[in-house]
């Protein structure tokens, strides 16, 4: 198995199919402590529009803390989601603590950010646009502290391995650019 495969394994390949394409991953958290907020409205049962065997349940899972499991219609994969605040934009940070056993080397666990347009009356999420960064990465290397795993720099996987108050100040800067957060898709409460 190629090492970007371990690592997209490692990083939720479920959420990526769920968000076609490859998504950008990062070694550390997308948040602080300080940043995370709750939201009840969240919690209970969410299909994606269009989309009916997509579905998405939110429960508590701590204080400021949700279990979030995604089924696509054949298979279900549990994950922690944190949802927080960087200035008046709300966001998800995904991470799956529990990796694949069987897996050699065993892959890197990472976290994926997912920025939350609206909560009510519908979720409106939109991920952090792969092709955009790969793009900005390779016009501009040092934009954002990154590790390419893989052989071929077509193929290579891009991993983000700034520290969380780099990796805040990257997304802050980004915010307005359209490009980023392109694709947004909407849940609906079942």
């Amino acid at each position: 198995m190629k090492a970007k495969q371990i690592v997209i394994t490692g990083a939720l390949s479920s959420l990526a199919l769920l968000l076609t394409g490859c998504l950008a991953s990062s070694i550390y958290p997308f948040y602080s402590e300080k940043d995370v907020t709750f939201e009840p409205a969240l919690i209970g049962q969410w299909n994606k529009v269009g989309d009916a065997q997509e579905k998405w349940v939110f429960e508590k899972k701590q204080d400021q803390a949700y279990s979030l499991t995604y089924t696509d219609g054949k298979k279900s994969y549990k994950m922690d989601a944190h949802l927080f605040r960087l200035k008046d934009q709300l966001f998800f940070d995904l991470f799956n603590p529990e990796l694949p056993e069987d897996l050699m080397p065993p892959p890197a666990p990472t976290h994926l950010l997912l920025r939350v347009f609206q909560v009510k009356p519908t979720v409106r999420l939109a991920a952090l646009d792969y092709d955009w960064l790969a793009k900005l990465i390779e016009k501009d290397p040092g934009a954002i502290r990154h590790h390419s795993i893989g052989e071929d720099s077509k193929n290579a996987q891009i991993v983000l391995t700034a520290d969380t108050p780099e990796l805040q100040k990257f997304v802050l800067r980004h915010l307005k650019t359209e490009e980023a957060w392109k694709d947004p898709f909407e849940l609906e409460k079942r």
